[in-house]
C-alpha cells in the first residue's frame, strides 16, 4: 500500500489497483501507514549490512505482539494512537 504522507491513506493512484483486488507493496517507515496495512514484513535485525533478515511477518498486531525487530515498539505506539483517535 502506498500512502499519502498527510493522511496515511492510500493515494488516488492506488485505489483502482486495490479496488480490482490487486496487491500493492511498498517500503514504508511511517508507522501510521504500517499500522493500517493488511500484512507487514519487518526486516532486520538492524540497518546497513545487518538488514535483510525477516524478523517478523503478519498483521500489524501480530508483528507488535511478536516484539522483535526495531519496528515493534514504534508500531505498537502507532496502533495505540490509532485506537485513541476520537472521530470528529
Amino acid at each position: 500500500m502506498h500512502a499519502s504522507r498527510e493522511t496515511g491513506a492510500p493515494t488516488s493512484q492506488d485505489e483502482p489497483l486495490l479496488d480490482a483486488g490487486n496487491t500493492v507493496v511498498a517500503a514504508e517507515l511511517d508507522m501510521r501507514v504500517v499500522a493500517v496495512a493488511d500484512h507487514v514484513i519487518d526486516l532486520g535485525p538492524g540497518g546497513g549490512d545487518a538488514v535483510g533478515i525477516v524478523v517478523a511477518g503478519g498483521t500489524p498486531d501480530y508483528v507488535t505482539d511478536k516484539g522483535v525487530g526495531a519496528s515493534a515498539g514504534y508500531l505498537a505506539a502507532a496502533l495505540q494512537a490509532a485506537i485513541n483517535v476520537t472521530p470528529m
